[in-house]
C-alpha cells in the first residue's frame, strides 16, 4: 500500500517546490437549461484577494467566474491525463488535503472526503483526473495563457498580470444594457455611470434620468458624509484612503486624488476603479479615457447623405479628429489652408456636426461655413433642438430652422467667441466641453416634483424653477443656471449661509470664505499674502503656519501667522533672546540656525573632516587668499562679510519667512545677490565680481562640463571647492520637525524587490483585451493539439458575458468591524446576504469570511454582491442581512439589517460601520416564527425569524431540502442556486465545511498563543495563519516578550478605575516631503484597568514606543518616557 502511494506521488513531485494552487469553486452547475446572461449565479470560479499588498487597510474578496454554460464546450477525455475512480484514491491513501494542494477544484474535494466519511458507494467509481499544471479543471480542460512556472501563488499570477502586463486600451466597449437605451451608433452603448449623471444620454427617452431625482430628497444622518450623488458614507471614511472611494463618484477625497485616479487601469479589478464615477463630459462620465474616444468616433462615423464625403472629411478634418485622409495630428496651418476652403467649397451653408444629438438626448449642435473662423480660436456652435430648452435663462435667440428643429445662438455664450487656443488633439471635445459646462445648470431634473420645492432641504435657484438638494450647495459643481448654488455669502445670505457655513473654509489672512471644494486645487483662490504664500494651494505649509510647534521656536525662521498681542505683532521668532538656538532640533542640521553658526560647530561629516576647527570657531574661505580656515565665531553675524560668498553673515542670503534658501553671497549683485551652488565655478562669472570665480582650480587636471558642484566632479575638488558648494546648496528647510529624544536613531528594513521575469504573453492579450476587465482563459477540447484551444472568460463581479462585456448590476459594500474589548480576541464568521424582502425571503447571493479584531480592527472590507437575475426585479425590495457567528462555538452574536435603497441605481455603493454585539440575547416575540425563533436585529427596532435547519421563509414556513452542511459546520439557509449556506467551524473550510485546513496542527505559535488560520482565498506563501499571544508576548509566532510596565501611582494622585495609556512612537521626518508628512509620531492607546486595592497597573506592550502618556477620563495627563 505504501508503495502504490509513493508511487502516485511521483506524478506530484513538483508540488514540493512553491507553485500556484488553482481551486475552481462552485463547479457543481445548476440550472443549465436557462441562459446564463440572465442569471447571476457564481460558477467555475477563482477565489482570491485583491491587492494583498494594502491588506492591512483594505481587503477585497473577489471571485472571477464563467458567464457561459460549461455544456458549450465539447470537451473529450485526454487520455494524456491519468484518471483515477475515489475508491482507488482511497486505496492508495490519498487525502482530500492532497487533492487540495493539487489545484482539484473544491467541490470533487468535498465529495471525496465525503466518500471517505461515509464510504457512500455511490461515488466510489467518480473520476478524479490528475492534472498537471499549467492544466486545471474537472477534466484538466482549463488553462491560463499568462501562466508560468516561476509564480508561487495564484494571487502573484493574477496581480502581475494586471500590474506588469495587462493595458486596458480596448477597441469595442463593456455595455449596461439594462435600461432600455439608444446610445448611438455602434458601437456606442450605455455606461452604468451615465445612469444619474445629471444628463440624458439615451436619444430614444430619458430612460436614463428617469428616477433620479429621488436623490434630491435622501438625507443623512448627523454622523455621516453626503457623497455629491447623494449617498451616505460614514464620516470616518472620508478623506481616508486615496486609492479607494468609498462615495461612487469619488467625492470623499481630495479632487487632486480624483482627477489623477486613472484614464487606465492599473490594478486588478477593484472598488478604486472599477466602481467610480470620474466628472461627467459632454460625451460620457467614466473613468476610462478611451471610451470617450470610442464614443466620438462613433458620432462622426455616420453622416447625413446629402452631405458629401469630401466635406464630411473637412469637418472632422476642422475639429482636428483623425481620420483615414488625415491619419497624422492635425496642425492650424492645416486647418486654415486645406480644410476649410474645402468646406467652404463643397457643404451645405448650414449641417448638423455630429449627426446626432450630443447634449441632453435632444439638443444638435450646427455650424454655419461662412462663420468658420481661420485662426486658432473656434466659434460655438447653434444649439439646435424641437423641444423646448426648459429655461428662459439661457437667454436664447432664435437664428434659423435646420432639418425642422429651431437653431438659436445662446446670448451668454458672448465671451465664447473667442475661445483661443484649445487642445488641437482635442479641439471638439474642449469646446463642446465647454458649452456643456454652461448649460447643464439649466437642464431640469428629469422628472423632478416642484411642488415639493418647499420642503427644508430643497434650495430653488436665482431666477428658475429647478430645485435641487442642500447637498449640492457649496460642492464644487455649478447646478443652478447663474452658480448661484456655489455663491451663497454671508453678506448677501446670511440665514443660507449659515446652514451650509460649515461647506466653507474661512482664509486666515484675507477672512475670505472659500468652498472647501476649492481647497488645494491649483488655483489660488485666498488670494497671496505679503510673503507671497497662498494658504489654500499649501496644505502642508498651511498646517505649519497655524499650528504652534515646540521644535520650531526660535529657530531663525518664521513659521507662524502673525498675531497681535498687546498691539505686537508676535510670531514664533519674537522673544527669542532667552532661548537656546543651539539644541536637538537644529544642531548639525545643515542651517545656521544660531546666526553666528555655532549650532553647526564641529558638524563636517566629510571624511576625513575638511579641516578641524577648535572650539568657538567655524569654517571659512577667505576672501583675499581663497582658502579654507577657521573663523573665530565672534565675528560671526557682525554685519560685515569675512568669508567668501558671505557665509559667515546668513542673513544676507536666508529669507525670513521660507524654507528654501541658496547661500553664496555676492555683494555687488543687485537682482540677484545669492547664488546656488549650480553656478559655482562654471568658468562663467555669475557675481559682478567674479567672486563665484575666484576659489576654483585654474587647470584642473579633468575636463569639466558644468559647475565643479556636480556630483561627478565635486570629488575631485579642492577643500574650499567642496565646502562653499555644500554651504551653497539649495536647501530645504524641515517646516515641521517632530519631538525627538537626544541620541534617537531610527533604523529602517531594506525593501527587497526581487527581479521579476517578463515573459511573453500574446499580444492580442494585453493591447485590446479580448475579455476587458476579466481573466483570458483557455478551454481544451480534447486531447493537447495548439488546434482544440478555444476562450472564454472568467469575469470579475462587475461584469459577464463571454467577454465579460455586459456590466453587471451590483452591490458595493465597503465595511469595518469595531469590537469590544472582550471580544478583540475571538475569532467571528461574518456572513452577508443579499435577500429580498418577499415571503419567500430569497437569498440573491453572499458572502463570508473570518474576522477578528486584534487583527482587522482598521481593516475596512469591501464586498461585491449581485442579484440572482439579471435585471434584477424592480417590483421587489431589497435588504442587506448580516449574521455574526463566534467561529469556535458557532453562537449566534448578532445580525444587521440594511435596506438597498434607489433601486434604478445600477451599481449601489453601501458603506457601514458596525460594532459587533457583546452579548446574544436580543430575542424578541412579536413575530411567529413556526419553524425558528424571533430575533432583533442589533440596529434597528425590525425583527425577523432565524429559521431551523431545513426551513426558510419570512416565517420559516417553507421547507427545504436536506442541509448537505457537514456536522463540522452550522447551516444557515440555501441560496437561491439551492446551494446550502454553511458556517465552518475554525479550522475547517469549503462550500461544505468538510474539509479542514491543518496548518495549525504543528502547534506553529509559541509561548501558548492560540493559531487561527486565514481565510483559504486570502493565502499567500507568507500568510496562512496568526497566532493570538497570551499577555506578555507577541510577535507572528508570539516569540516575542513584550515589555512590562508596572505602573504604581502615588496616592495623592486621582485616578479614575479606568485610564487611557497613549504610547508615542518617534518616526524620522523625510525632509523632502512636500504634504502633510505620514512618518509623524505614531500613536498607539489601550484602556486598562487600574487595581484600586494596590493603585497599580500591569501592562504587556509589544510595540517600540518613546513616550508614555496617561490620561485619566478626567482629562488629566501624565507623561513618562520609555524604559
Amino acid at each position: 500500500m505504501f508503495h502504490m502511494k509513493s508511487i502516485f506521488y511521483l506524478f506530484f513531485i513538483h508540488w514540493i517546490v512553491a507553485i500556484p494552487q488553482i481551486n475552481l469553486y462552485f463547479t457543481d452547475q445548476v440550472r443549465e437549461s436557462e441562459n446564463y446572461d440572465e442569471i447571476g449565479i457564481r460558477y467555475n470560479c477563482i477565489r482570491l484577494a485583491s491587492n494583498m499588498d494594502r491588506e492591512k487597510f483594505t481587503r477585497q474578496i473577489s471571485s472571477y467566474c464563467m458567464s457561459e454554460s460549461s455544456l458549450k464546450f465539447h470537451i473529450e477525455n485526454d487520455n494524456s491525463f491519468q484518471t483515477f475512480s475515489f475508491a482507488k484514491l482511497a486505496i492508495m491513501n490519498i487525502t482530500s488535503e492532497d487533492l487540495y494542494f493539487w489545484s482539484t477544484p473544491i467541490d470533487i474535494i468535498e465529495q471525496y472526503q465525503i466518500y471517505l466519511l461515509l464510504n457512500d458507494s455511490s461515488l466510489a467509481e467518480q473520476i478524479f483526473y490528475n492534472c498537471t499544471l499549467p492544466r486545471f479543471g474537472s477534466m484538466c480542460q482549463y488553462e491560463f495563457y499568462y501562466y508560468h512556472e516561476s509564480y508561487s501563488s495564484l494571487y502573484e499570477m493574477i496581480h502581475e498580470y494586471y500590474q506588469l502586463y495587462y493595458s486596458f486600451n480596448p477597441t469595442n466597449l463593456t455595455c449596461y444594457t439594462h435600461v432600455k437605451c439608444n446610445r448611438g451608433y455602434s458601437p456606442a452603448c450605455l455606461d452604468w455611470t451615465e445612469i444619474c449623471d445629471g444628463k440624458v444620454d439615451c436619444l430614444d427617452g430619458e430612460y436614463d434620468e428617469e428616477h433620479c431625482w429621488e436623490l434630491e430628497f435622501n438625507e443623512c444622518k448627523s454622523n455621516e458624509y453626503q457623497c455629491n450623488i447623494g449617498l451616505c458614507i460614514p464620516n470616518e471614511f472620508i478623506e481616508d484612503d486615496k486609492t479607494n472611494f468609498d462615495c461612487i463618484d469619488g467625492s470623499d477625497e481630495p479632487v487632486k486624488e480624483i482627477a489623477s485616479s486613472g484614464e487606465y487601469f492599473p490594478d486588478e479589478p477593484a472598488f478604486g476603479r472599477d466602481d467610480m464615477i470620474c466628472g461627467a463630459t459632454f460625451v460620457t462620465s467614466p473613468c476610462l479615457f478611451r471610451r470617450e474616444v470610442i464614443l466620438m468616433e462613433s458620432m462622426f462615423s455616420i453622416k447625413d447623405n446629402n452631405v458629401t464625403d469630401e466635406c464630411w472629411s473637412a469637418y472632422k478634418c476642422y475639429f482636428a479628429i483623425t481620420t483615414a485622409e488625415h491619419p497624422n495630428i492635425i496642425t492650424y496651418n492645416v486647418i486654415n489652408k486645406e480644410c476649410i476652403p474645402i468646406i467652404r467649397k463643397t457643404c451645405p451653408d448650414m449641417l448638423y456636426i455630429p449627426n446626432i444629438p450630443i447634449f441632453f438626448g435632444h439638443i444638435y449642435t450646427a455650424y454655419k461655413k461662412n462663420e468658420l473662423s481661420h485662426s486658432d480660436s473656434i466659434e460655438p456652435p447653434y444649439l439646435c433642438s424641437n423641444k423646448s430648452f426648459y429655461d428662459d435663462s439661457l437667454s436664447l435667440v432664435l437664428e434659423t430652422v435646420l432639418n425642422n428643429t429651431m437653431c438659436f445662438k445662446v446670448s451668454r455664450f458672448t465671451s465664447m467667441a473667442a475661445v483661443s487656443v484649445p487642445r488641437i488633439t482635442h479641439r471638439f471635445q474642449d469646446l463642446m466641453d465647454d458649452v456643456y459646462q454652461r448649460i447643464k445648470g439649466h437642464y431640469p431634473i428629469i422628472n423632478f416634483p416642484l411642488y415639493r420645492c418647499s420642503q427644508s432641504h430643497l434650495y430653488q435657484c436665482i431666477n428658475s424653477s429647478k430645485c435641487i438638494s442642500f447637498h449640492r450647495l457649496i460642492n464644487g459643481v455649478t447646478d443652478c443656471p447663474y452658480n448661484d448654488d456655489e455663491n451663497i455669502y454671508e453678506d448677501t445670505n446670511p440665514k443660507l449661509f449659515a446652514q451650509v457655513k460649515h461647506k466653507y473654509y474661512k482664509c486666515h489672512v484675507t477672512n475670505k470664505y472659500i468652498s472647501q471644494m476649492a481647497l488645494f486645487n491649483n488655483d489660488c483662490d485666498c488670494e497671496y499674502d505679503d510673503y507671497g504664500f497662498c494658504e489654500d494651494l499649501d496644505k502642508y505649509g498651511n498646517f505649519t503656519r497655524r499650528t504652534i510647534s515646540f521644535q520650531t521656536i526660535c529657530d531663525g525662521f518664521q513659521e507662524l501667522y502673525p498675531i497681535t498681542i498687546d498691539g505686537k505683532n508676535e510670531t514664533d521668532e519674537t522673544e527669542c533672546e532667552q532661548w537656546e538656538c543651539d539644541n536637538i532640533y537644529t544642531h548639525c542640521d545643515k542651517i545656521w540656525n544660531c546666526l553666528d553658526g555655532k549650532d553647526e560647530i564641529n558638524c563636517d561629516s566629510s571624511l576625513p573632516p575638511l579641516l578641524n576647527c577648535s572650539s568657538g570657531y567655524v569654517m571659512c574661505v577667505t576672501s583675499n587668499t581663497s582658502e579654507l580656515t577657521c573663523l573665530p565665531i565672534k565675528k560671526a553675524n557682525d554685519g560685515i562679510p569675512d568669508c567668501l560668498g558671505g557665509t559667515d553673515e546668513p542673513k544676507l542670503c536666508r529669507p525670513p519667512y521660507t524654507s528654501i534658501y541658496t547661500g553664496f553671497y555676492c555683494p555687488n549683485n543687485v537682482l540677484i545677490p545669492c547664488l546656488d551652488s549650480i553656478h559655482l565655478c562654471t568658468n562663467h562669472a555669475d557675481c559682478f565680481d567674479n567672486e563665484d570665480e575666484q576659489f576654483c582650480q585654474k587647470n584642473p587636471s579633468f575636463v569639466m562640463y558644468s559647475s565643479i558642484c556636480n556630483d561627478e566632479y565635486i570629488s575631485s575638488g579642492s577643500d574650499a571647492e567642496k565646502f562653499l558648494c555644500d554651504i551653497a546648496k539649495e536647501y530645504k528647510k524641515e517646516r515641521t520637525k517632530y519631538f525627538t529624544i537626544d541620541g534617537f536613531n531610527q533604523s529602517y528594513e531594506n525593501e527587497v524587490n526581487g527581479n521579476q521575469q517578463i515573459d511573453v504573453i500574446p499580444t492580442d492579450l494585453l493591447d485590446d483585451p479580448r475579455c476587458h476587465r476579466g481573466l483570458d482563459l483557455c478551454v481544451w477540447l480534447n486531447k493537447s493539439s495548439n488546434h482544440n484551444c478555444t476562450s472564454t472568460c472568467l469575469c470579475p463581479p462587475s461584469y459577464y458575458g463571454n467577454q465579460c462585456q455586459y456590466q453587471n448590476q451590483r452591490l458595493s459594500l465597503s465595511i469595518r468591524f469595531h469590537a469590544s474589548a472582550q471580544s478583540r480576541q475571538i475569532l467571528f464568521a461574518i456572513l452577508i446576504m443579499l435577500v429580498d424582502n418577499t415571503n419567500q425571503r430569497m437569498i440573491h447571493s453572499y458572502e463570508q469570511f473570518t474576522y477578528l479584531s486584534i487583527r482587522d480592527c482598521k481593516v475596512k472590507f469591501n464586498i461585491y454582491l449581485v442579484y440572482s437575475s439579471r435585471p434584477k426585479a424592480m417590483n421587489k425590495n431589497y435588504s442587506i442581512h448580516i449574521d455574526m457567528y463566534e467561529k469556535i462555538s458557532l453562537r449566534h452574536r448578532g445580525s444587521f439589517i440594511y435596506p438597498v435603497e434607489f433601486l434604478f441605481l445600477p451599481v449601489h455603493r453601501l458603506a457601514f460601520i458596525i460594532n459587533i454585539p457583546s452579548e446574544d440575547d436580543y430575542s424578541c416575540s412579536d413575530k411567529k416564527c413556526l419553524h425558528g425563533k424571533c430575533l432583533n436585529y442589533f440596529n434597528t427596532k425590525e425583527t425577523f425569524c432565524q429559521c431551523d435547519q431545513n426551513w426558510s421563509g419570512q416565517y420559516c414556513d417553507i421547507p427545504q431540502n436536506n442541509c448537505n452542511c457537514s456536522s463540522n459546520s452550522l447551516c444557515t439557509g440555501r441560496a437561491s442556486d439551492n446551494q446550502s449556506i454553511c458556517i465552518c467551524r475554525k479550522d475547517y473550510f469549503g462550500s461544505k465545511c468538510y474539509l479542514r485546513n491543518r496548518i495549525c496542527n504543528n502547534s506553529p505559535c509559541r509561548n501558548n498563543g492560540s493559531c487561527i488560520p486565514n481565510d483559504d482565498f486570502m493565502l499567500t506563501k507568507s500568510q496562512e495563519y496568526f497566532c493570538i499571544c497570551p499577555n506578555g508576548f507577541s510577535g507572528i509566532r508570539c516569540e516575542l516578550i513584550n515589555t512590562q510596565i508596572d505602573l504604581i501611582f502615588d496616592k495623592d494622585i486621582h485616578l479614575s478605575h479606568s485610564i487611557f495609556i497613549h504610547f508615542i512612537k518617534i518616526v524620522p521626518f523625510d525632509q523632502t516631503a512636500v504634504i502633510i508628512p505620514e512618518t509623524s509620531p505614531e500613536r498607539s492607546t489601550t484602556l486598562q484597568t487600574i487595581s484600586q486595592a494596590t493603585n497599580s497597573i500591569r501592562i504587556y506592550w509589544s510595540q517600540p514606543f518613546h513616550l508614555m502618556f496617561i490620561e485619566t477620563l478626567e482629562k488629566m495627563y501624565y507623561l513618562r518616557d520609555s524604559p
